[in-house]
């Protein structure tokens, strides 16, 4: 059986000669989709939240009433 850690300095990124994420990996174009859709992501998520809590209240008033 062989170990992953064996076979690597380490398994942390930019530690031992493994690739880290940094500043200077996204270019200017990748820039201009990440950054916006992590915000719409972000937003979506909690459009989606409101719409349950949304869905639980009326169906929780539903049944009580």
């Amino acid at each position: 059986v062989m170990v992953v850690p064996r076979l690597t300095d380490s398994l942390h990124p930019g530690n031992g000669g493994n690739p880290a994420f940094g500043g200077e990996d996204l270019d200017n174009t990748l820039r201009t989709v990440f950054y916006p859709a992590i915000i719409a992501y972000t937003i979506i998520g909690y459009w989606m939240s409101q719409l349950l809590y949304r869905y639980l209240k009326l169906e929780n008033k539903w049944r009580s009433g």
